[in-house]
């Protein structure tokens, strides 16, 4: 296995054919659109020297919650509210059983699987987000309705591995809800693990962002069907340079976390903040990879943005992934 892992969290800023009439679009019109923005992506990906493409920056989906809501029966979408950078989302209210009406991203992988790219990682949205996001208007609570979103999610994977064939697909859960609701990391736990149940042939990554305590999560990790976890350390760092990087100290408490359990997990280490268009130097990336790797073996360690780079421009996304994939090199030569 390569060492020190880089690899884009998700979703990338969209071209702005796509995003100026992204809802306009007839469907046959729309799927090509959104094919050439994906390939377009995928090579500013290949271009910035990231060895995991991850899904070609959702060119497919407006935001994360809404494209599988709306393709679930049960839901009904209401108005925006805000989420976060004054991001909107259309929140959906529960009104009966859910299910799935159609696959939520069988056109990426069809698409990823006929330009023969083998280095994929599928970011989905996790149950408990979708729970958390979600008004509840028939389950009888909070945690039933994150395990029926755990069993349509499970669905989803399923089948998205059945039709990727016999490599591995990597996964990648996101749930920036995780850890908003402390007293219900067992539901986030118990969801969670039902999506990925009983599914062999993939590899499972887990990507919360901007939790206050990460050791609400690392309380779980034990009994989480989880090999990576993708977590923000940059935002949260200085942009001097420095022997001590003080966004970085939480290393040290993943690396207690994975020492006292038997399988064997990973960190995705965030190096660039994404709310922000400063591009990080080089040297200063290198400093963060460095720090952490007084921690984490190399072999356990990956390198990713924060989050996902829909808020820059496309132009400082690919910069920022540059930057880090540079940083990346410096520090591999010397291992």
């Amino acid at each position: 296995m390569e060492e020190l892992i880089t690899q884009e969290i998700g979703s990338f800023r969209k071209p702005t054919y796509l995003s100026s009439k992204f809802r306009s679009y007839k469907e046959d019109e729309f799927e090509q659109v959104a094919k050439r923005a994906t390939v377009e992506t995928l090579d500013l990906f290949d271009k910035s020297g990231l060895m995991n493409i991850g899904v070609g920056g959702e060119m497919y989906r407006w935001e994360m919650y809404e494209h599988p809501a709306a393709r679930m029966d049960g839901i009904k979408i209401y108005g925006p509210v805000r989420s976060f950078d004054n991001r909107y989302y259309n929140k959906g209210s529960v009104y009966g059983e859910i299910s799935r009406k159609e696959p939520f991203h069988m056109e990426e992988i069809e698409l990823f699987k006929g330009m023969n790219k083998k280095n994929i990682k599928l970011p989905v949205t996790g149950p408990y987000t979708l729970m958390d996001w979600s008004f509840n208007d028939h389950y009888k609570s909070r945690e039933e309705l994150a395990m029926a979103f755990g069993r349509i999610m499970n669905q989803e994977i399923r089948e998205l591995k059945a039709a990727w064939g016999d490599k591995v697909l990597q996964v990648q859960i996101d749930e920036p809800a995780a850890t908003t609701h402390p007293d219900e990391m067992e539901i986030v736990r118990d969801s969670v693990n039902e999506s990925v149940k009983g599914i062999s042939g993939i590899e499972t990554h887990l990507h919360v962002c901007y939790s206050t305590d990460y050791g609400l999560l690392y309380n779980i990790a034990p009994s989480l069907d989880i090999s990576v976890y993708n977590l923000e350390f940059a935002n949260r760092d200085p942009i001097s340079l420095s022997d001590h990087r003080s966004g970085y100290d939480d290393v040290k408490r993943f690396k207690e976390v994975a020492d006292s359990i038997t399988k064997k997990i990973s960190l995705g280490l965030g190096v660039t903040d994404i709310h922000r268009d400063f591009i990080e130097p080089t040297q200063l990336i290198k400093e963060r990879i460095e720090y952490s790797l007084k921690f984490m073996e190399p072999d356990r360690l990956r390198i990713n943005p924060d989050c996902g780079l829909r808020t820059r421009s496309r132009e400082v996304g690919f910069d920022k992934l540059k930057s880090m994939v540079d940083a990346r090199n410096e520090v591999a030569k010397a291992l």
